[in-house]
């Protein structure tokens, strides 16, 4: 495949792109998304929690259900433009089960983590004693139990219990909500103000990555100047900068992972007949790294794994932690504590096929695993420090864009394959017709004369 800059479009094309004008199919594509994105979420089924409890068993043996099958919905509203060449936008999502493109139940049981328990001494590993006593009166008041066994619907969208309630009247602010349902965090109130970068001003290498969000430059809790962390070059995955290169590195954002991910190109590819670039996130996008100077902000005290980042900034401070799934490219000590995973690139790396001239997503799977991290329990009831020093796999999911609309398909292929093909072809003929009319004129300028060369030799016969 050639490069980009082999095979420029019609510049009408890519401008009608980077200004974002309404009314325009960049525009309205962008501003009502179809619904192409599928969430696709997989739990960790625990099998043997009574040997585990009792130490019968050394590890948490798990089995693998799912995938459970979302449409993630995104609205954009509030749409400005702004003088400085950025446009403002508030962006919502939502999502809304699909009951013909599942096969599990969610009124299934399955036997997980009970976070409403173990939140809590997770919490306040590092407290005084006096603390562990109060927790520990508050969890044999109301029998707390570290792993519990409930329906799917309720782990993702309703897990409640007593103690939340108890524990709220002691100290409100431990209790940021009382529904701790791993979809229902995710998703409650998952609207963001954004500004991105769109215009000839900014010019393609900067086109629809991040200005602001939130108002801010800086990456949601991390603006402090003890760490900060600054949106460089990162999209929500929705647009990518036009007139990409196999060099070009991108960044992912989203921010229920709380980080920003680097993605580095890997090889060419195709869909709908277009060629098109594969990035996939880097192996190293959860490990220990620093960039710029600045420090390792999702390292975790004391230091987690390398493929562990620690997000407990963006969850009211309790100890949870992204990865790849499966803990996909960590250290074997990040998943010591668990049997019955199966890592492997192909079902839980992260990848997205870029038509490299427009910038258009034509297909992308992003996967992240969730977990909670243990950190020494001492001082807690004996089922409670069976958890010590672990992280423990809650679920991992799926954004998978599925494709393009076929209009904006069309729309792709046009800038990427035909205009450029034609233009070839136009700018040839547009040469030689040049050169012809060229020809003609200085001919019709400067007729023959009798100073020429064919002139002067018919001027030596006449006179011989």
């Amino acid at each position: 495949m050639r490069s980009p800059e082999s095979k420029v479009p019609n510049a009408m094309l890519l401008r009608i792109r980077l200004e974002m004008s309404p009314g325009l199919p960049p525009y309205d594509w962008w501003v009502q998304p179809p619904d192409e994105v599928l969430l696709k979420v997989h739990l960790f089924n625990i099998t043997n929690s009574e040997r585990f409890l009792n130490g019968s068993d050394e590890k948490i043996a798990v089995q693998e259900i799912g995938p459970i099958v979302y449409r993630e919905k995104l609205r954009h509203f509030n749409v400005k433009s702004n003088a400085n060449s950025t446009l403002s936008y508030r962006a919502n999502r939502t999502a809304i089960f699909l009951p013909e493109m599942n096969t599990i139940n969610l009124t299934d049981f399955i036997v997980v983590p009970n976070l409403a328990v173990l939140l809590i001494p997770a919490y306040f590993h590092d407290a005084s004693m006096f603390v562990k006593w109060g927790v520990n009166v508050l969890l044999k008041s109301f029998n707390g139990q570290p792993l519990v066994r409930m329906s799917i619907q309720d782990y993702l969208w309703n897990a409640t219990d007593p103690i939340l309630d108890a524990a709220e009247k002691l100290a409100p602010t431990l209790v940021p909500m009382k529904n701790v349902g791993l979809l229902s965090t995710i998703y409650q109130d998952f609207e963001n103000d954004v500004t991105v970068f769109t215009g000839p001003k900014h010019g393609n290498a900067k086109f629809f990555t991040i200005d602001k969000y939130d108002g801010s430059g800086y990456l949601p809790h991390y603006a402090s100047p003890a760490c900060q962390q600054r949106f460089r070059n990162a999209s929500e995955g929705i647009g990518y900068p036009q007139m990409l290169t196999k060099d070009t590195n991108l960044t992912y954002w989203r921010r229920s992972i709380c980080k920003l991910a680097d993605i580095r190109f890997t090889r060419e590819d195709s869909k709908y007949g277009i060629q098109g670039y594969r990035f996939q996130l880097v192996p190293w996008a959860y490990s220990r790294t620093q960039w710029e100077g600045n420090p390792d902000c999702f390292a975790g005290t004391p230091a987690l794994p390398n493929g562990v980042a620690d997000i407990s900034s963006c969850y009211w401070g309790f100890p949870m932690a992204v990865s790849f799934p499966h803990f996909l490219f960590a250290d074997a000590s990040a998943s010591a504590a668990i049997e019955g995973l199966s890592p492997n690139e192909e079902d839980h790396g992260s990848f997205v096929l870029i038509e490299p001239v427009t910038g258009v997503p034509l297909e992308g799977k992003a996967r992240s695993q969730i977990n909670l991290v243990m950190k020494p329990l001492t001082g807690f009831p004996d089922n409670i420090q069976r958890f010590s020093n672990s992280v423990l796999p809650l679920a991992w999911m799926e954004y998978h864009q599925v494709g393009v609309p076929t209009y904006i398909q069309l729309l792709v292929y046009l800038a990427a394959v035909v205009v450029p093909s034609t233009q070839l072809a136009i700018s040839l003929i547009s040469l030689s017709l040049g050169i012809l009319c060229g020809y003609f004129l200085i001919n019709g300028l400067f007729p023959r004369s009798p100073f020429t060369a064919q002139g002067l030799k018919r001027e030596d016969q006449a006179l011989i």
